[in-house]
């Protein structure tokens, strides 16, 4: 598959959300094609230079909206990882890339051994008007779907999210947030 990709400091993962301000003409353009495609585009952390870290998520848009200073605001939900090569440049400079899609990670039942992490999260989640619409997502019985959201949130040097965001499962991560939590 072939997506857009819209570097961004900005760490997402499979079923998180975030808000993001579109104002130049290139991600307009994204927007306008990934609305009429259905496919989405893809979420790149961007690197020192001007490089790519090699795992992005790609993203739906499951809201938009213009805000008080006239720009486009969208609201998007990570679907799944991937990992990208053969990038490319439009004229605009709207980076493309072809796309492999990454398994997720297998859901693991909440156990009262890892408790805390959902309390806490559940707490700096309903703190944050936007994000307290995850308070009712199913995914609270699910300890990746926590680890997850920790590792969207925690300030962590990216080259760690990274890190763990590319482990072929949780268990890394799931260690690495129970003892900063902890």
């Amino acid at each position: 598959m072939r997506l857009a990709l819209f570097p961004l400091p900005v760490f997402l993962l499979p079923e998180g959300l975030t808000r993001l301000r579109i104002f130049e003409p290139r991600y307009k353009r994204m927007v306008a094609e990934s609305m009429s495609t259905g496919q989405g585009f893809g979420l790149c952390l961007p690197k020192e230079a001007h490089s790519l870290y090699d795992i992005g998520i790609r993203v739906e848009i499951y809201n938009f909206d213009q805000d008080e200073d006239g720009f486009l605001t969208i609201d998007i939900k990570g679907i799944n990882r991937f990992t990208f090569k053969n990038v490319s440049s439009d004229p605009d400079g709207l980076l493309q890339a072809d796309v492999t899609v990454v398994n997720g990670w297998e859901s693991i039942q909440m156990t009262p051994q890892y408790e805390f992490m959902l309390t806490s999260l559940k707490a700096v989640l309903t703190s944050t008007p936007f994000y307290a619409e995850q308070v009712n997502q199913q995914g609270f019985n699910n300890l990746s779907w926590i680890c997850q959201r920790w590792l969207e949130i925690l300030p962590v040097p990216a080259d760690k999210k990274y890190w763990l965001a590319g482990q072929s499962g949780p268990k890394p991560t799931i260690d690495f947030i129970y003892e900063v939590i902890k």
